[in-house]
């Protein structure tokens, strides 16, 4: 178990959807908000921001956030059963490489 499972396993707010590894790295791509919600939010496991951004508005803005803190060659894993968040972020990932 990853350190970040701790944490969001408790939270009602990130809802985590994809994982990406890096050497000892570990980043998290959270759903904000309701479950419905369309705002994404990059995390580190202890659930603080990655980066100094406000609540992203789609993957393809992850995408674009992930590329400019050079993290465009790893492959986003899914977080649950729910692959397509994390394959849709892979794509985009690599149409911009």
């Amino acid at each position: 178990m990853t350190s970040g499972e701790a944490f969001f396993r408790g939270s009602q707010i990130y809802e985590p959807v994809a994982l990406l590894r890096r050497g000892g790295e570990i980043l998290y791509v959270a759903r904000v908000g309701m479950k419905a919600s369309r705002q994404f939010m990059i995390l580190t496991p202890t659930g603080e921001p990655a980066w100094p951004h406000e609540p992203l508005g789609s993957v393809s803005d992850v995408g674009w956030a992930l590329r400019a803190h050079e993290w465009h060659g790893v492959t986003p894993e899914p977080v649950d059963e729910n692959e397509r968040v994390a394959k849709m972020l892979a794509r985009l990932l690599v149409e911009r490489a």
